[in-house]
């Protein structure tokens, strides 16, 4: 196996007190500024803790891994949000050791700790972190699944091909998306005298058959479940009428500059390393095509796809693709860092942060002062105080927990996630948004159904209720206003209605 090209600068002492330093920074700014300024978690965020306390092996848009992960962290505790920023910013500093860790294979020490800092120039570690969602559980999940599978190939060791197969499985239940990772490393594998050499073992084999193995109750729950999560991308954004035969030329020139964008601070960051002096390091054709492969193969076959299907990409797909870009960058150019343009491209690194950071957190807290419609944001959704006030009504009439909530999708997403009984959600009265649901067993046992007014679909839920459930009873309707950390007076407030749906005669609950 080759080695990194010795740095004749490379005195750099204690590299993990560096690498350890960036954690520190990201996981303290970026934990404690968002549930300073927010009043709840986003709305993506609510929906998954609303799923991941069900235990279901999947739900109607995605497989269950980050719903689960999320529902964990939520429990930590009863009145904060803080696990779940904490959540947000590990998944990160899991990336940033995996890439430290395979940057050492290509690096010398000042090299493979810019290769972490500089992601810092890369928009999906650096602002809009605060939310927990498949894509953000799928970063440490792909990042670890690269290093396990170099390591696999390099030492052709049985425990890493385990491990990868650990990781592969555990990327499928993360999301499908998976599909764009799995591809390059394949063809890493088939191509490369490495990779050959490995498949002649029992290892590759072994990994797949655990990968399968773990990935194979979600595959039974999709069957009996008429394959939902999977026809919901379908119906979403292959088969939607709105996507135009036009869009299969558009949507991927339009992921492509979103894309840009959120790399521009990377490339900006990178400007003294461009014109450096290089130094004449040599790679084996299994590292540069294994590099090249995780760094790019991701975002093309993306590309690909959209301009084969015509399927819209949306830019937060991108959120897991360029944890290896400054490696890449890096192991390309090739630069010489001594060790004082190694400290001025960190605290650049650390200042752009931090700028982020700041810029986030500020406009957070004042852009309600900017537009009305800003208030609507989630971030001052009273959740807690409509979860508590039905409660409260429902403790009026019985004396034991609400069973069931249900109303639109969203807003039940967000309630439940904040109600300290856990009543099981169903979204938008609806069998097939609530795959858990028995509505025979709704009726049953009763519960509570809220309508709020103003939201997208509300008409929809409305007529179900009508129509579906004529019994439940029109308790009254309450106004909520947003809540944030200014000292201003709301200009709007949110009404709604509750019902309540008794359970049926001489079944009531004990």
């Amino acid at each position: 196996m080759d080695h990194p090209h010795p740095d004749a600068n490379d005195t750099l002492k204690h590299p993990l007190r560096w690498l350890g330093l960036l954690c520190l920074f990201q996981i303290t700014l970026w934990t404690l500024a968002p549930n300073w300024v927010r009043h709840t978690l986003n709305s993506d965020t609510l929906e998954g803790i609303t799923w991941g306390n069900l235990w279901q092996w999947g739900y109607d848009k995605h497989p269950p891994l980050a719903a689960w992960i999320t529902a964990l962290f939520a429990r930590l505790s009863e009145t904060s949000d803080l696990p779940v920023y904490f959540l947000a910013q590990l998944s990160i500093v899991i990336v940033f050791i995996a890439v430290w860790r395979l940057a050492r294979e290509y690096l010398p020490t000042h090299g493979a700790l810019l290769a972490v800092f500089l992601l810092q120039g890369v928009l999906f570690y650096s602002n809009r972190i605060e939310r927990v969602t498949p894509d953000t559980i799928q970063g440490p999940v792909w990042a670890l699944l690269a290093l396990t599978f170099y390591f696999a190939v390099t030492r052709e060791s049985l425990k890493y091909w385990l491990l990868t197969g650990v990781l592969a499985g555990l990327a499928i239940l993360a999301k499908y998306q998976a599909a764009v990772l799995f591809l390059p490393l394949l063809v890493v594998l088939f191509i490369t005298k490495e990779g050959i050499s490995n498949l002649k073992t029992a290892g590759p084999w072994l990994g797949g058959v655990v990968a399968a193995l773990i990935a194979l109750p979600h595959v039974h729950w999709l069957m009996e479940n008429d394959f939902a999560a999977v026809g919901y991308l379908e119906d979403t954004y292959v088969n939607n009428p709105d996507i135009q035969s036009s869009s299969r030329f558009y949507y991927p020139l339009s992921f492509t500059i979103n894309s840009f964008n959120n790399i521009i601070p990377l490339l900006l960051l990178c400007i003294p390393l461009y014109c450096a002096r290089t130094q004449d390091s040599h790679y084996s054709a299994f590292k540069s095509r294994f590099l090249t492969a995780i760094a790019l193969g991701p975002f093309v076959l993306t590309l690909l796809f959209g301009l084969v299907t015509g399927e819209k990409l949306i830019p937060r797909w991108a959120t897991p693709y360029f944890a290896w870009l400054p490696l890449f960058l890096l192991v390309r150019l090739q630069p010489e860092i001594p060790y004082k343009r190694f400290k001025t491209l960190v605290v650049c690194c650390l200042a752009l942060g931090l700028t982020f950071c700041a810029l986030r957190t500020g406009y957070q807290y004042y852009k309600p002062l900017y537009k009305e419609r800003f208030w609507e944001s989630d971030e001052y959704m009273p959740a807690r105080e409509e979860m508590a006030y039905a409660e409260k009504l429902w403790q009026k009439h019985h004396d034991y927990p609400m069973p069931y909530l249900g109303g639109l999708h969203y807003h039940i997403a967000e309630l439940a996630a904040y109600s300290q009984y856990d009543p099981i959600p169903f979204f938008g009265l609806n069998p097939a948004e609530s795959l858990w649901m028995d509505p025979a067993d709704f009726r049953t046992k009763g519960g509570m159904i809220l309508i709020r007014h103003g939201r997208k679909k509300t008409g929809e839920v409305q007529e179900r209720l009508k129509s579906n459930y004529p019994e439940a009873i029109y308790i009254g309707s309450h106004n909520f206003k947003p809540v944030s950390r200014l000292d201003v007076e709301p200009p709007i407030e949110f009404t709604t209605d509750y019902y309540l749906l008794e359970p049926e005669p001489d079944k009531e609950m004990p």
